[in-house]
């Protein structure tokens, strides 16, 4: 098969080949993508059980400073936080706010400051709060 002047003889192979490299590519992207979506949650849930971790530890901190009493409200580890001020929350972006709603914490102390429970809350299936951790302290007897 003769082409016009200028066109290589190979040109179909050339456009087959080019073709083929495309679709490979494409493929790849359209697989990737569920993997990077997730990862993406995957590292949501680390850094909401890495917010737990820190609040556990101003917890902590703050029954050391306080005669082994915890706090009874969340409120009152903030200036033991970092920055004094509360976890991001890395779904939002935005501060913890202490409520069970996805990729935030909740604080209780149900014996009135001798003990507590912290709850880190991810994202379930259904954009329903999901509990990823429950950390729990007591004060020693």
């Amino acid at each position: 098969m003769k082409f016009k002047p200028g066109i290589p003889d190979n040109y179909p192979d050339l456009v087959l080949a080019i073709g083929s490299a495309s679709m490979i590519v494409v493929c790849l992207f359209l697989l990737g993508i569920p993997a990077f979506h997730y990862l993406e949650g995957r590292a949501q849930e680390a850094a909401v059980r890495g917010n737990a971790a820190t609040l556990q530890l101003a917890a902590e901190t703050y029954a050391a400073a306080n005669m082994g009493q915890y706090p009874e409200d969340p409120l009152d580890l903030i200036s033991y936080l970092p920055g004094d001020e509360p976890p991001q929350n890395p779904l939002t972006g935005k501060p913890a706010l202490f409520r069970a709603k996805p990729g935030d914490l909740t604080y209780r102390s149900p014996t009135k400051g001798q003990d507590y429970v912290i709850e880190a809350w991810g994202q379930g299936n259904t954009n329903q709060p999901k509990r990823l951790l429950v950390l729990k302290g007591r004060k020693p007897r």
